[in-house]
């Protein structure tokens, strides 16, 4: 009895008292850790950025200003999901839950909500010609990344056994930051802004690969980044359900409740719950445990499917409008729909295939499969013509719902295919590895 007594009294200290606590590390080979409340409260902040970068992206496109619009959503999204990276591959190996550490994580919170109230600027700068990235957004980012190179030099200060690799992503981090301090002040012209931009984002994919395989891996654990990355992609499904919602209501308030309001909201429910299925068709915590060292590349795959599920949100948003607004053909509505939703597709086929280390072939069909509705809905759209959609009449409303309800089906083609015959691909992939065939 006195022995449970002092051991929930230690939990409870451990749990309600946050003084400084050494930053040793974690223990990578823990098994079943969860992510912690705090984690999960640095999340919601990405899930309004998502939401913001997906809004705007669907606004530019119903104003005819589609390629820019790509670019400044292109650089949003790897702005806020490479700033989600970082924290949650630091937070994986040196999370010790002291007071320390979670003003450090709710000042990088403060970086995250001014970044996104630089986007808007990001989006009109970027139809005008100019370069997406600016100073609001840059701030953004040094309130983010100065209480992460603070930590990571507490780090190194305090893991004395792996200090040489975390002064190195101190000093890595801030040398790329005032790289892009200097894209945002400098006043080049656009193209050799966006190219520094590219090398800048192509030297942070590429610094945490070499600083590791020279220097040793920090203590992070590949069940807790697989949980993460999960959690990430629920929120950002989430955002697809949101943008539906918030759109179909703002239809039905302009129209009231129509055939089309009904299709919309019925396809952005279930792209989000294939999506879902489909993603969890990985089975990346399994194989992460496993074999730890496939982590790196299969992280990098989730950065295109984050802004790819955000970009579903998007397209939804778009087809609303154009009901609405009568400014979008069938034919850009499926476009704007079946695009992303065949990058998600393709995005869950990459990260299988990264994940697994294999390029089964047997899985190429499913994923041909899964994209034949797409291609059908842009054919459908192409043959109604170029004539605005709203208002919808009859040839216009069939045209839709046919190209919606073909762009719902892809997931559900993904996930049915795969529970029936995608997944001894994936049990014959994991025996060939254990046996060495």
């Amino acid at each position: 009895m006195a022995q449970d007594l002092a051991a929930l009294r230690s939990r409870l200290r451990n749990d309600l008292i946050h003084r400084l606590r050494p930053m040793t590390g974690r223990d990578p080979q823990e098994r079943g850790r969860p992510s912690s409340p705090l984690e999960l409260l640095y999340d919601l902040t990405y899930v309004i950025a998502f939401a913001a970068a997906a809004e705007l992206l669907a606004r530019q496109i119903t104003e005819g200003r589609v390629a820019p619009a790509i670019g400044a959503y292109v650089f949003a999204i790897f702005s806020v999901s490479w700033a989600w990276l970082n924290f949650t591959w630091f937070a994986s190996a040196y999370d010790n839950d002291d007071a320390v550490f979670r003003i450090a994580t709710i000042v990088q919170m403060i970086g995250v909500i001014i970044l996104t109230f630089g986007l808007p600027l990001s989006f009109s700068d970027a139809a005008a010609g100019k370069s997406p990235n600016n100073l609001l957004m840059v701030v953004g980012y040094i309130v983010m990344r100065v209480p992460l190179v603070a930590l990571w030099l507490r780090a190194a200060r305090q893991d004395l056994a792996r200090r040489r690799i975390a002064l190195t992503y101190a000093v890595v981090i801030a040398i790329v930051q005032t790289g892009w301090l200097l894209t945002a002040v400098a006043g080049a012209p656009v193209w050799p802004t966006i190219a520094a931009l590219v090398v800048l984002a192509v030297v942070e994919m590429a610094a945490p690969v070499v600083v590791e395989r020279r220097l040793g891996d920090v203590p992070w654990n590949a069940g807790h980044i697989a949980e993460r990355f999960s959690l990430l992609t629920i929120i950002t499904l989430g955002e697809v359900v949101a943008a539906t919602t918030a759109a179909v209501a703002a239809l039905t308030q302009a129209q009231g409740w129509s055939i089309a309001a009904v299709v919309i909201i019925s396809a952005g429910l279930i792209l989000a719950a294939g999506f879902w299925w489909a993603y969890f068709l990985i089975p990346s915590r399994t194989i992460l445990e496993k074999w730890p060292e496939r982590t790196v590349a299969w992280r990098y795959a989730h950065l295109p499917m984050f802004g790819a599920i955000a970009a579903v949100g998007a397209g939804l948003r778009v087809t609303a409008a154009a009901v609405e607004d009568d400014n979008l053909s069938v034919a850009q509505i499926a476009a704007a729909l079946a695009v992303p939703v065949a990058a998600v597709v393709l995005m869950i086929f990459v990260t299988w295939s990264v994940l697994m280390r294999s390029h089964d072939w047997s899985h190429v069909p499913l994923f041909v499969v899964s994209l034949v509705p797409l291609a059908a809905a842009v054919v459908v759209g192409m043959l109604v013509g170029d004539e605005p959609s709203g208002p919808v009449g009859s040839t216009h409303l069939a045209a839709l719902v046919v190209v919606i309800a073909l762009v719902g089906l892809s997931p559900i083609l993904e996930v049915v295919g795969h529970e029936l015959i995608g997944y001894r691909h994936t049990v014959r992939v994991v025996e060939r590895e254990i046996s060495g065939t």
